[in-house]
């Protein structure tokens, strides 16, 4: 595994995957088991002066992905700093506190109290899409504000009294909801004095319905909840490609991983950690050990002998994009038929809406270079590597 060891803001993780805040960072005994699956690091449920029971049922899957609606962890803060920690310790991965605090104060107490106990590194969420509406109806009297999604003032604050506090990295975990000004939190965290930046949190807030009842899949006011998984891989991906072209700091992609080429996928947008949550959630904690197995397999099938010589590759495709003049090709580029890879599977067919590509009974695919326009679906969709389009 040693071409899989990688360095994120001076700690060293045996690979790239972390376990971002679930359930499987839910105590130390968890954390521990779960560390012998050979992740690089595991988070704590976020750690909170004042834990609140979860609105049930608080998880439903959806077609790519999962809907889920928790709060941050049922244990206590005393027992994370006497017990849940130290037990995680004991494991082989290192430990990340994911924490949060009403004020600056109390973040900051709780993440002195955190690697006082032995965390290797502090995380921060920002932003939980379904948390402000839960709170108002379950404790009206507090009158909870939801906060605004371009305010990255409370943050700054934040981060600034932790890292007054400890002597360890603190990371700022961006949410999926500020899909649409990263590029403000993304300065915004630098600005802070944080060490490096996760992103992203779940999407949302997003709703699932019973069609048996018409119940909304989920406890709460409205059953809403942030959607995890590879539905928002996408959107996470691109939120990663921004942060580490804008920000010059240390990343860790997170959101939909379930495959290694997901993770080399992250890591050539410019991350340096990988999160894997809602995969090991929905498929066992095996799942984890799966994926770091096949990235060193996947690595050595690319030729790609450290994940130093990809990190950032896709930056340097759009700067090579610009300095080309490819930034925005019209000219078709018809795929090629790799005759010997085709299995005639016809995927390509039955995607192509302009009827350019054929497969017969004893023939592989044939593509009607007068009719294609070269959109590419086909060649995404090809699974064998059948088809072939060079656009750069």
């Amino acid at each position: 595994m040693g071409k899989l060891r990688t360095t994120f803001c001076g700690l060293d993780f045996a690979n790239p995957l972390i376990v971002p805040a679930g359930v499987h960072g839910r105590d130390g005994d968890v954390m521990f088991a779960v560390s012998e699956s050979g992740v690089g690091g595991i988070c704590t449920k976020t750690i909170v002066s004042q834990p609140a029971n979860d609105v049930l049922p608080c998880f439903s899957a959806v077609g790519a992905g999962m809907v889920n609606s928790v709060f941050g962890s049922d244990k206590s803060s005393e027992y994370w700093f006497t017990e849940g920690i130290k037990r995680a310790k004991e494991g082989r991965a290192n430990v990340i506190a994911n924490l949060a605090g009403f004020t600056p104060e109390e973040a900051a107490g709780l993440a002195e109290s955190a690697v006082k106990s032995g965390a290797d590194m502090i995380m921060v969420p920002t932003h939980c899409p379904h948390m402000g509406e839960i709170l108002m109806a379950m404790f009206p009297e507090m009158h909870f504000p939801e906060p605004s999604l371009t305010d990255v003032e409370p943050m700054k604050a934040s981060v600034k009294a932790i890292k007054e506090a400890v002597d360890v990295p603190v990371v700022v975990k961006l949410s999926g909801t500020f899909a649409h000004v990263t590029k403000e939190w993304a300065s915004g965290v630098k600005e802070s004095g944080a060490d490096g930046i996760a992103c992203a949190d779940a999407l949302g807030p997003a709703l699932s319905i019973d069609t048996r009842t018409g119940q909304p899949a989920l406890g709460g006011p409205r059953g809403v909840g942030g959607l995890t998984g590879p539905a928002i891989m996408p959107i996470t991906l691109r939120m990663t490609l921004e942060v580490a072209m804008l920000s010059g700091l240390p990343v860790i992609g997170i959101g939909g991983v379930t495959a290694a080429d997901d993770v080399l996928q992250y890591v050539m947008a410019g991350a340096t950690l990988v999160g894997v949550c809602t995969a090991g959630h929905m498929k066992g904690t095996g799942e984890y050990g799966r994926i770091i197995e096949d990235l060193e397999k996947r690595m050595d099938g690319l030729g790609i002998s450290s994940l130093d010589d990809v990190r950032g590759l896709t930056i340097r495709r759009i700067e090579q994009r610009r300095s080309e003049g490819k930034v925005a090709v019209t000219k078709p580029v018809p795929p090629k038929v790799v005759a010997e890879k085709c299995t005639r599977c016809q995927a390509c067919e039955r995607v192509c809406a302009y009827a350019a590509i054929a497969v017969a009974d004893d023939r592989v695919a044939v593509v009607d270079e007068t009719a294609c326009i070269g959109c590419g679906l086909c060649v995404s969709v090809c699974r064998f590597d059948a088809l072939a389009q060079q656009y750069y």
